[in-house]
């Protein structure tokens, strides 16, 4: 006590300060929300991804292995199992025109390979393959 007075907070400054904290709280909350959100939609673009390059390597393997003549020009999906049945990746194979790169005197194939997840393209990855 100080001359006689006591000193401290009154319950309706008490009152008023926990409706303020609450009031202000409420962005803040909703941020969380929707960073979570964010994140989501992260780890999906990053295992879309992951699916394109993994078939990319395998596109190229099989390249190495059966030859250039093996990588034949269409379009072909791959049914994904597991827990990446909720992603499809669909593979396309042509001969580009003249003037896109190709080296003079080789012949050439654009792989296009998309991912999409619930419908949405999520990954796309292009590639050139050359056969001197």
């Amino acid at each position: 006590m100080i001359n006689g007075k006591q000193q401290g907070f009154t319950l309706l400054e008490l009152v008023m300060v926990i409706t303020l904290v609450a009031v202000a709280s409420i962005p803040i909350l909703g941020q969380f929300s929707q960073a979570s959100s964010i994140l989501l939609t992260d780890e999906i673009i990053q295992t879309a991804a992951q699916l394109a390059q993994e078939r990319a390597e395998g596109i190229l393997a099989d390249r190495r292995s059966n030859g250039y003549a093996a990588i034949l020009t269409g379009t072909t999906s791959d049914a994904l199992t597991g827990v990446y049945s909720s992603y499809s990746r669909t593979i396309t194979v042509t001969s580009p025109p003249g003037g896109s790169g190709c080296a003079v005197g080789a012949s050439c194939k654009e792989v296009i390979i998309g991912v999409d997840h619930s419908g949405r393209t999520r990954a796309q990855l292009t590639f050139i393959l050359v056969d001197y």
